[in-house]
């Protein structure tokens, strides 16, 4: 009795409960930005992702750095060095990315060893559209930003299928992603 530490009282084990939980949570959002990050960003603002789980919204993600981090308007936001989307608004602890899943989202891109130009456009399947028809693009060439303010070269994803277009006047291409935008839990954004 002398030796063994006296009982904790009940208020003191919840205490510890909810600091463990806290630690835990805290384990939990590092480890997933090791997980999807480098571990040397550069010159970008890393960021996590809220969840918006279960609405699935797709076109805009919510993130928890802002102006006061040096966030941006019109700033690239890439997913393991893939290219996910632009910062469409900033607030002092917030930003919005519209991402490559929005609808409006368009951007001139280039796609293989030989740069074909094409046009991304956005929505729940994003593909690569207004191919010359004499390009000759395989499954699993490249998808890369070729737009002015982007990173040039910077992957979206790789041809999965080409069709012609509705107006038998260009080629389309589907895109394969490396990633489902409902895993995405870090990000980096450009300074």
């Amino acid at each position: 009795m002398w030796l063994s530490p006296k009982p904790t009282a009940q208020g003191d084990t919840a205490s510890l409960e909810a600091k463990n939980l806290t630690l835990q949570a805290e384990v939990a959002r590092l480890q997933g930005i090791i997980n999807e990050n480098p571990k040397n960003p550069g010159d970008e603002i890393r960021a996590m992702a809220y969840v918006q789980y279960p609405f699935g919204f797709k076109n805009e993600v919510l993130l928890d750095a802002g102006t006061t981090q040096g966030v941006a308007v019109g700033k690239t936001v890439t997913f393991q060095g893939i290219f996910l989307g632009s910062v469409t608004d900033v607030f002092p602890k917030n930003s919005v990315v519209q991402t490559i899943f929005d609808p409006t989202f368009k951007m001139p891109v280039r796609i293989g060893n030989d740069g074909y130009d094409a046009l991304l456009v956005g929505g729940p399947d994003p593909k690569a559209t207004s191919i010359a028809k004499k390009a000759a693009l395989q499954s699993g060439d490249i998808v890369y930003a070729a737009a002015s303010g982007f990173p040039y070269g910077l992957p979206i994803g790789i041809v999965n299928t080409t069709s012609t277009s509705g107006d038998n006047l260009f080629m389309e291409a589907s895109i394969s992603l490396a990633y489902n935008i409902n895993d995405v839990q870090s990000v980096l954004i450009e300074r």
